[in-house]
């Protein structure tokens, strides 16, 4: 089977239940604070979710993805096309829009001066200031799928803290103004089905279910070099040592 008959039949099934959300960025523009701040989103909107991470060892630039595949039930695997494309760079529609199902959309900054079919081109600096850049594409995707704005809101305080009031402020406002600025705008796409809330669940990474299992299994002390990709379990642990009675060494 060719890779469009893939495709094809991939955006046919996701179309009654799934969608592929793939955000491409350089390091420093807030794209995994903005793939993180959506995914809880989902999860908590109902959706089963799983995430893939691609990035480069560089605190500025380079090219790094944040993939999200979502469903109403169960999802199991990520995948590779894509029917929601985020980019914050040039690069990303570069490398990924040849991923996009036949239907799927680009989301990107009106200022990168790209233009074609399936690009919704948005006015990123004239909704917010910069530094809440990624903020303006979350609300215009959340917007897209339909996620309540009140719970994004939320959701997006625990990500931060509330502990100052004007950043909480200047998010809320960033959220409002890019969903209103999409429900104005924006080529709609699929839509997921409603999804039933279910009980609270945990959200977790591979390397915190790691520790989880490690602890349940009887762990106790735990020595470690902090070098990717193992770090964040020896940082997971480390955080709840004193709760859980650990002796972490690094």
């Amino acid at each position: 089977m060719s890779r469009e008959e893939l495709m094809r039949n991939d955006m046919d099934n996701k179309t009654r239940c799934m969608l592929n959300i793939l955000i491409g960025g350089e390091a420093g523009q807030g794209l995994v604070t903005l793939g993180q701040i959506l995914a809880k989103s989902l999860v908590r909107s109902g959706y089963s979710i799983v995430v893939t991470q691609s990035y480069q060892s560089r605190i500025r630039g380079g090219h790094n993805t944040f993939a999200i595949r979502v469903g109403a039930g169960e999802v199991i695997a990520p995948q590779e096309p894509v029917d929601l494309l985020v980019a914050l760079d040039r690069d990303t529609v570069t490398l990924h829009r040849r991923d996009l199902v036949p239907d799927g959309l680009v989301v990107l900054d009106g200022a990168l001066g790209i233009d074609g079919d399936s690009i919704l081109k948005v006015p990123f600096k004239e909704l917010v200031q910069e530094r809440f850049l990624n903020i303006v594409a979350l609300g215009v995707v959340g917007s897209l799928l339909g996620l309540d704005g009140e719970l994004m809101a939320g959701t997006v305080d625990d990500f931060f803290g509330k502990k100052d009031a004007s950043l909480a402020a200047e998010n809320h406002r960033a959220l409002a103004a890019a969903a209103g600025w999409a429900t104005a705008h924006a080529t709609s796409i699929h839509r997921l089905p409603a999804a039933s809330k279910p009980p609270e669940r945990l959200m977790m990474n591979g390397n915190e279910a790691i520790a989880l299992g490690a602890v349940s299994a009887g762990l106790r002390f735990y020595s470690f070099y902090p070098m990717t990709p193992s770090t964040s379990i020896g940082l997971t642990l480390a955080g709840q040592a004193k709760r859980m009675g650990l002796i972490v060494e690094q």
